[in-house]
């Protein structure tokens, strides 16, 4: 059972809401969350049981430990050894379901042993339940965060719309919501919003990226299988996966802050029409925003911090200083980011790749380099872009390389003519992906769409374009015909096999 099945939309999501609304009016906020947190575990517990119990083990844990740290910090005793145990023993776990045969193929590769791989299971969402506790920990350790009921805890950490994806909540946005809620569980408007949102990324989901879906596989998994691949059919691949994974990820953030906004808790922007940036930064500030700001916060801020200490101690010439104190800190922050998504050398090569892109973004601008235009520098970003999704997706480094040599003319030197060829219906793939990317680079995003009823606790922009606030949503009669036309729509086309590409991750 995942959002877009019918299973979650026409019993789960309903009987569960129905449940969290009779609860808050007959016994208050404080029942309405116990029954949100036996919803959410119920979610999560029907992809296995045995993931729900290391789940638990995950939440009783880290409730504990931060309960200890709070109380250490308000006395004035903070302890950096707890929270260190704790860190460790989160990623220790995460280690171990997520990476330890990752690093038997290591341990091969160096030592030529012959080690087998463990028979281990990867709990979904365990990189996204265990990088929000860890910020939990983190923040009770610095003094963030005061103590929460438990129920209050399991649902922040175990809510359903984000706890197999994403986004990554912080737990100072989520648990003051719940500290000052005031609104009413059946605030029509609120929910009518909420579920337009659920729609229109459902529509993404099911109908965009599940359709072009296709020829993305059709051209990595020949490739991996032996076949050879030509420029045109490397980029109509590529740039399918780019788009497959673009409306999926986007779909899914909908959906997730839709239900969010259903159930009354608002969750962070984690999708910003990230294809429309014009340097590789700017991207970063626009896709997956939440890990951005994680690994920002909690990785590039303290190594950052460091290298310019030691940058003016040493009293270094103004390259070295940069390469110490902002090239190097980008470039491990990503490979930790890349590192973060999957086990294997392809995620290791994907944040290499796009760490030194933004290094090299950041120090041009630092060093007042000429500067670039708007087109030549979405031209570049979206070179990179394409390129690191081409490592991302390959099932390997060699169908990488094959597929990046492709689409860079590399393999043109080097023809394999005795290898079968990808064979890819080119007529049916490039006029989607031409009116895909008119839909990303013209369109109006969701949030856009909605803009009158802001459904994130990211805080809203300023202001919108004049075309914007007039297109936007609004409870009429004209919308609501669109929207329910756009739910059949996506209802319909709801296939069995399909499943968020970030769930892998």
């Amino acid at each position: 059972m995942i959002f877009n099945s019918y299973e979650f939309i026409i019993i789960f999501l309903p009987l569960a809401f129905i449940a969290y609304a009779a609860a808050q009016r007959f016994a208050g906020w404080q029942a309405a969350y116990g029954v949100l947190a036996v919803a959410s575990l119920v979610f999560y517990g029907q992809f296995s049981v045995l993931f729900l119990g290391i789940l638990s083990v995950s939440v009783v844990s880290n409730y504990v430990i931060g309960n200890v740290l709070i109380r250490s910090t308000e006395a004035g005793k903070a302890s950096g050894s707890l929270l260190a145990a704790g860190i460790i023993g989160n990623i220790v776990a995460l280690g171990y379901f997520k990476y330890m045969n990752f690093f038997v193929d290591i341990a091969n590769q160096v030592t030529g042993g012959g080690i087998s791989h463990l028979e281990t299971i990867l709990p979904i969402g365990i990189s996204f339940y265990t990088f929000i506790q860890i910020g939990y920990l983190i923040e009770a350790h610095a003094g963030q965060a005061k103590q929460q009921p438990f129920v209050r805890y399991v649902t922040f950490a175990t809510f359903f719309p984000c706890v197999t994806a994403g986004p990554l909540v912080l737990q100072r946005e989520i648990f003051k919501q719940m500290e000052d809620r005031k609104d009413s569980v059946l605030d029509a408007r609120r929910i009518a919003v909420g579920s337009a949102m659920f729609t229109m990324g459902l529509f993404k989901k099911v109908v965009l990226a599940d359709s072009i879906g296709p020829f993305a596989n059709t051209a990595f998994n020949g490739v991996a299988a032996g076949q050879s691949i030509d420029m045109v059919t490397a980029w109509a691949g590529t740039l399918a996966y780019t788009l497959q994974l673009y409306f999926d990820f986007s779909g899914y953030s909908d959906m997730a802050l839709g239900l969010g906004a259903i159930f009354g808790i608002m969750l962070p922007l984690n999708f910003n029409s990230p294809f429309k940036a014009t340097s590789i930064s700017d991207f970063w500030q626009r896709w997956h925003m939440t890990m951005t700001r994680f690994f920002t916060t909690f990785v590039y801020s303290p190594v950052a911090m460091k290298g310019m200490r030691k940058a003016v101690g040493g009293q270094y010439e103004p390259l070295r200083r940069y390469m110490v104190s902002g090239a190097w800190p980008i470039v491990f922050t990503m490979l930790v980011a890349g590192i973060w998504h999957g086990s294997g050398w392809v995620f290791v090569l994907y944040g290499l790749l796009h760490g030194v892109a933004i290094a090299v973004n950041n120090g041009w601008k630092q060093f007042n380099l000429p500067k670039i235009s708007p087109a030549m520098g979405w031209l570049m970003t979206m070179s990179v872009v394409a390129s690191g999704l081409a490592i991302f997706r390959a099932a390997d480094v060699p169908t990488a390389l094959t597929i990046l040599s492709s689409m860079w003319g590399v393999s043109m030197l080097f023809p394999d003519i005795a290898a079968e060829s990808v064979s890819l219906v080119l007529a049916d793939v490039f006029p989607m992906i031409l009116v895909f990317g008119a839909i990303v680079l013209v369109a109006p995003n969701t949030q856009e769409i909605l803009s009158r009823d802001w459904l994130s606790c990211t805080p809203k922009p300023d202001s919108f374009s004049s075309f914007v606030e007039s297109f936007s949503w609004r409870p009429a009669l004209g919308w609501s015909v669109a929207t329910a036309a756009l739910f059949v729509v996506a209802l319909t086309n709801i296939g069995s096999n399909s499943s968020f590409l970030y769930y892998q991750f």
